[in-house]
């Protein structure tokens, strides 16, 4: 987690714009921009990296940026930008679609896709940069959101606005690895919000299903070496029955505990080829991701990769140009 703050008035104007351009285009996105302010641009950016979702606040004077099909085949981030005027009015051109959006609106951009924002007043926006990945939604189905002027109302956008802005603004109350949660916290919010507009009680159920189906992957994952980890603990973490938690793993053609068990052998796997645990003995590397009892490891193991953990251990180690499985490696020429 990580903010980072930039002013253009702590430059000489004549250096302004074209530094405003290079740190937008490196923290934001690459676009053209154009402006008549060239000779004394004041702006300012704050940008709030918590991983992959990103809070910026972005302030600046009258101009246009257009984001081309060249720029976008030089660099795509595969994003969407979720923009709120916090001051001024934004006129967005995107997707075939034109959005006048005021502080009451919001605006959904697509990354991948061209367009141009022109804003003929000063303007401050708040913008939401999260991975196309991050949002559980059907892309046909969001599609249909974006380049909207959508109200933010008085519900979950207002919010969405209040709780990004006392995130930005309250970065030192955070420890570093919060970061993750964080961003959790604002996909959550932004993909209630986007619900909420697409008019689609389908579309919405599914989104709330994926988004809890990753939340529960990402659950299992942090807690692997837990050997309580079960279905009924992970149903219980996230306030749903057992069965619904088995049906959501039999939508995926999994069971969760044969899910739990799968990545907790790959982990043990991944240890088993790294040189610097080689020292360390087979039936640890299995206590350690939550498989304590050496005999059910070695058969489970054997049962997913073909050979006992040993074995894999001793291959892996030859392959990596080390002499032995005691941790002694040759120097690599």
């Amino acid at each position: 987690m990580h903010l980072a703050q930039f002013r253009t008035a702590d430059l000489p104007a004549g250096d302004r714009f074209d530094a405003w351009h290079e740190m937008t285009s490196n923290a934001l996105i690459s676009t053209v921009v154009t402006t008549e302010s060239v000779d004394d641009f004041t702006a300012t950016v704050k940008v709030l990296d918590l991983g992959a979702v990103q809070l910026s606040t972005v302030s600046y004077p009258p101009l246009r940026a257009t984001r081309t099909a060249r720029i976008i085949r030089r660099s795509d981030p595969d994003l969407y930008y979720v923009s709120l005027p916090l001051r001024g009015r934004l006129g967005v051109r995107h997707v075939g679609r034109d959005a006048d959006i005021d502080t009451d609106h919001f605006v959904v951009i697509d990354t991948s896709q061209p367009g141009v924002v022109v804003n003929s007043e000063p303007v401050k926006h708040l913008i939401v940069q999260v991975p196309r990945a991050e949002l559980p939604f059907k892309p046909s189905a969001l599609n249909t959101a974006v380049a909207r002027p959508l109200p933010i109302g008085g519900g979950i956008g207002a919010l969405l606005v209040n709780v990004a802005q006392q995130m930005m603004g309250s970065v030192d109350a955070f420890r570093p690895a919060e970061g993750m949660r964080l961003a959790n916290v604002v996909v959550d919010l932004v993909t209630s919000v986007l619900a909420g507009h697409l008019h689609n009680g389908g579309a919405a159920r599914d989104a709330a299903q994926r988004l809890l189906q990753r939340r529960i992957f990402d659950f299992i994952e942090t807690r692997l070496p837990d050997q309580a980890l079960s279905p009924s603990v992970v149903a219980a973490a996230h306030n749903i029955s057992v069965r619904y938690l088995q049906l959501l793993f039999q939508d995926q053609g999994l069971t969760v505990s044969g899910w739990i068990r799968e990545r907790r052998l790959d982990r043990c796997r991944r240890d088993l080829r790294d040189p610097a645990l080689a020292g360390r003995p087979v039936h640890a590397i299995g206590a350690r991701w939550g498989l304590p009892d050496p005999t059910a490891f070695n058969r489970a193991f054997k049962q997913a990769f073909g050979v006992p953990p040993g074995d894999y251990r001793r291959q892996q180690l030859e392959l990596e140009g080390c002499a032995d499985g005691q941790g002694v490696c040759a120097q690599r020429q």
